[in-house]
């Protein structure tokens, strides 16, 4: 098999201003020179395999214990706090929900160089297939999906940065890059050359192909081309390239009673998934020295333990609630206020339940199951079950519950689960925090509300509703909650509720010019969590042969309450950061962007910052 080479200086390329060209003369054993790759069917193949894996290992691997594309996007949201066990832990990247990062914070940096290293594969096909290279069917097609995923790369490097460079080629020597002319520049380069593409690239050949959610089909140009038209404010552009996405039978909604699925592994390659990224197990790169690389690395291991619920806080561990795969380190959590306004609105859908439980479901009180713990079955001296535990008893169970007295931090009474994993997302041969679910990209939920949206401001909107109120049905909203008109109010709500730790609430309310009072609402206003329980439990003991007090137990072993509240949630808001003398702000005109990293800026005086951060 001809190998291709790779590039592991490419941050360099992109970065600096000239290289020796000596250093890149040297022969590599067992490869392929350029000049003799870039000819066959096969080679363009192969090519596009390398790009997409490029893709995946810089955009869907992680940094240790942080992914920078997962947690970038939604810890920067006004409906995540960064939780864990106080403001100091994972530091790194909670900054990021904070603002109290610069432009030489680790995942400022590391975003930006992955964006641009997957940019960098997607030209080595481009150009070396393009034109009159491209002399047959399967080379135009290999390049019209690089085309697309360059723009997907763009479109998120304008999305985060401002005015970042466009590189929409191979640089030489000579070449640095510069800042583009504007965010409408690269806007516009991502919907032409996705619009362009279209014609070479294949359909999604129904709802059931699987394999066609995992490369650039002609819909997921449809969806680029149209998130892009959105943020560029070009409406008509957007209805132009997403109608035929909306009304394709290549795609459809899931169930409702599948929702929680689209974001495990029973929802990988879904009738919903539009693009994402193709998990698959290589177990001989799994553990040892080769856990941060390979199948862990793009498994986002130990990312699973900062998102799971924070083990150390509860009773048992983190595995006590079966939901969960691994004892976790608790970051992620829902904001308060935003899961009221969704409870309120979706009462017991499927969407709710899959988002996040209310104080009974996650202590199962309410048996419809939930979140079944290991303790909800009692057992013998043998370990034999006798029985399951009846709800009056669950209510006063010592074995479960929140037990940190200095209160739960950045957590209230509810649990999020959306993107907790699950045990079925963890793999066999990689250990039960490496999480084998597929990142998604594109979904058919979002490609509706962004249509919807340019819908409502292109006037349309009985056409808009039609489309939020299909999310809304599937989503199981009560029908007296589901719109009747299509306002951006209606649009703005529905899309934090569908879209939660999704990577758009960010980009959202900054394009919506709403940002600063988003976040001044919840910077430093953090709740703590206690479980009532375990604040007025009093166990019953008695006297052993020391004349000690001890507790006492029934049957089975397990400690008897003379007294306590039921298992319920509670939290207050407090300032922790105040407390410290550290104030959180952010600032209009500078946080709505990410600045370039630092580490640019000091081999490349081609590029500068803009906006707040000059």
């Amino acid at each position: 098999m001809k190998k291709i080479i790779y590039y592991t200086a490419v941050a360099g390329l992109l970065l600096t201003t000239s290289c020796n060209q000596d250093l890149l003369d040297i022969e590599q054993k067992s490869a392929s020179s350029i000049d003799d790759f870039y000819k066959t069917d096969n080679d363009a193949a192969y090519a596009r395999t390398a790009m997409y894996s490029t893709y995946i290992d810089e955009i869907a691997g992680q940094e240790g214990i942080w992914n920078a594309y997962i947690m970038g996007l939604n810890y920067s949201a006004d409906d995540v706090f960064a939780a864990g066990g106080d403001i100091d832990d994972h530091i790194d990247f909670r900054t990021l929900n904070e603002f109290r990062y610069d432009p030489s914070s680790a995942p400022i940096t590391k975003l930006y160089e992955h964006i641009y290293k997957a940019i960098f594969s997607a030209n080595l096909v481009i150009d070396n297939f393009s034109g009159a290279k491209a002399d047959t069917d399967l080379k135009k097609q290999v390049v019209a999906e690089a085309r697309v995923m360059r723009a997907w790369g763009h479109m998120l490097a304008a999305l985060v940065y401002y005015q970042p460079p466009l590189v929409d080629h191979l640089l030489t020597e000579k070449e640095v890059p510069v800042n583009a002319k504007s965010q409408e520049e690269i806007l516009q380069f991502c919907v032409k050359e996705c619009e362009e593409a279209m014609a070479d690239l294949p359909e999604r050949k129904g709802p059931d192909d699987k394999a066609g959610a995992w490369i650039a089909t002609k819909g997921f140009a449809q969806f680029v081309a149209g998130k892009s038209a959105l943020f560029l404010g070009d409406y008509k552009k957007v209805i132009e390239v997403m109608k035929p996405l909306v009304e394709s039978s290549n795609y459809a909604l899931v169930p409702g009673d599948k929702f929680r699925d689209l974001f495990h592994v029973e929802g990988d390659g879904c009738s919903e998934k539009i693009f994402e990224f193709n998990y698959i197990t290589n177990t001989s790169l799994a553990g040892g020295a080769a856990s941060w690389q390979g199948s862990n690395g793009r498994g986002r291991w130990m990312v699973a333990n900062v998102i799971n619920w924070r083990g150390d806080d509860i009773v048992g561990g983190g595995k006590n609630p079966l939901i969960c795969s691994t004892g976790g380190w608790g970051g992620a959590s829902i904001n308060q206020d935003f899961a009221h306004k969704m409870l309120e609105n979706d009462g017991d859908s499927y969407r709710r339940k899959a988002t996040f439980l209310t104080s009974d479901e996650f202590f199962n009180i309410n048996d419809e199951g939930l979140c079944p713990w290991s303790v909800d079955v009692i057992k013998d001296a043998k370990g034999n079950v006798v029985r399951s535990k009846t709800k009056e008893e669950r209510e006063l169970d010592p074995q479960r519950g929140i037990n940190k007295k200095a209160g739960s931090f950045s957590r209230s009474d509810v649990m999020e689960v959306k993107m907790m994993m699950h045990p079925n997302d963890a793999g066999f041969a990689v250990g039960d925090n490496c999480n084998q679910t597929n990142v998604c990209l594109a979904r058919l939920a979002e490609a509706y509300l962004i249509y919807a949206e340019a819908c409502i401001q292109e006037g349309q909107a009985g056409e808009a509703l039609i489309y939020i109120n299909k999310i809304q049905v599937r989503a199981g909203v009560p029908d007296e909650n589901q719109a009747t008109e299509a306002t951006m109010e209606v649009l703005r709500d529905e899309k934090q509720y569908e879209l939660w730790f999704e990577g758009c609430r960010w980009f959202d309310i900054v394009r919506w010019g709403i940002a600063k009072e988003c976040y001044d609402k919840v910077l430093d206003n953090i709740p703590y969590q206690w479980d009532e329980f375990w604040d007025t439990v009093e166990f019953a003991t008695e006297k052993n042969e020391k004349g000690e007090d001890v507790k006492q137990k029934d049957e089975y072993g397990i400690d008897i309450v003379k007294s306590a509240k039921p298992h319920k949630l509670r939290y207050e808001i407090k300032h922790p950061f105040a407390e410290k003398g550290i104030t959180l702000e952010f600032v209009k005109g500078k946080h709505e962007y990410w600045p370039i990293p630092q580490s640019v800026l000091d081999v490349n005086d081609q590029i500068h910052q803009v906006r707040g951060w000059q």
